[in-house]
C-alpha cells in the first residue's frame, strides 16, 4: 500500500504543471485513438526513446479514466508482456536506445469509451525525465459477423421516445435482443420466439442519450446498432 501511495504521488506531481514530453525522453507516437470491436481486442503500439547520453532506469505506470468494469488491459515493455493485474514495472534503456511500449485492450463484449495513460519516468530523475503515452479507446458499433445478420436489422423511430421497434425480417434464428448503455451495462434483454420478426422495446423509463442494441442469433453471432433516446 505504501508503494502504491508513493507511485500515486509521483504521478500526480508529474502530470500537474508539467509537459507530457521533455527533451530527455520521448514516446512516439504519444497519442493513439484506438477503435476496438466488442468481441475482439486492440493493440496500441508505441516506442520509448532514451534521448540522454547515459543508461537510464525507467518505470511505467498505467492509469485509466472511465473504462467499463468489464474491460481489461495489459502492458508490454522491452522486457515482457505483463498480466492485467500489473500496473507498474521498471525497465532499463541505454544511451540513445529505444524500447517497445504497448497497451492491449480487451473489452470483453462491453461497449464504451475510455482514456488510458502510461506514464514513463526516470526513477532517479522523475522531474526532468518523464513522458506520457495516451490511448483513447472506443468500442466500435460493429456490424455482424456475416451479412445475413448485418443486412436484416433495422430500428425505429430514431430518436425513440416510448417504444423502440426492432425489425429483423430476413434474419434467421434470432434468439434475443439486448440494450446497453455507453459504458457497457446491459439495461434490458428480451428473448425472441421462433418465427418472430419484430420486437417492441419500452424505452420511456430510460434517460435521454445514446444506447447500443445488440441482436443475437442462436449460433452466437450478433449485430450492434446505435439509437438515441429523446
Amino acid at each position: 500500500m505504501k508503494k502504491l501511495f508513493t507511485l500515486s504521488l509521483v504521478l500526480l506531481a508529474l502530470v500537474i504543471g508539467s509537459k507530457a514530453q521533455n527533451p530527455n525522453i520521448n514516446i512516439d507516437p504519444a497519442t493513439i485513438d484506438l477503435q476496438v470491436e466488442a468481441s475482439g481486442y486492440g493493440d496500441a503500439n508505441s516506442t520509448v526513446y532514451n534521448t540522454t547520453n547515459g543508461t537510464r532506469t525507467f518505470r511505467w505506470i498505467r492509469t485509466v479514466q472511465g473504462a467499463p468494469s468489464a474491460w481489461t488491459t495489459t502492458v508490454c515493455d522491452k522486457n515482457n508482456c505483463y498480466s492485467t493485474s500489473t500496473s507498474s514495472q521498471e525497465f532499463v534503456l541505454g544511451a540513445g536506445a529505444s524500447g517497445l511500449l504497448r497497451l492491449t485492450v480487451n473489452p470483453n463484449d462491453a461497449f464504451g469509451e475510455a482514456t488510458y495513460q502510461v506514464l514513463v519516468y526516470d526513477i532517479y530523475d522523475s522531474t526532468n525525465t518523464h513522458a506520457i503515452f495516451t490511448v483513447n479507446v472506443t468500442v466500435q458499433d460493429i456490424t455482424g459477423i456475416n451479412d445475413p445478420i448485418n443486412g436484416g436489422v433495422s430500428v425505429y423511430p430514431i430518436p425513440a421516445k416510448e417504444i423502440l421497434n426492432v425489425n429483423f425480417d430476413g434474419v434467421k434464428n434470432v434468439s434475443s435482443v439486448a440494450v446497453y448503455n455507453v459504458v457497457g451495462q446491459k439495461l434490458k434483454s428480451y428473448n425472441v420466439y421462433a418465427g418472430s420478426k419484430t420486437v417492441a422495446i419500452p424505452v420511456a423509463d430510460m434517460k435521454k442519450g445514446v444506447y447500443f442494441l445488440r441482436v443475437y442469433s442462436s449460433n452466437k453471432e450478433a449485430i450492434t446498432k446505435t439509437f438515441t433516446k429523446e
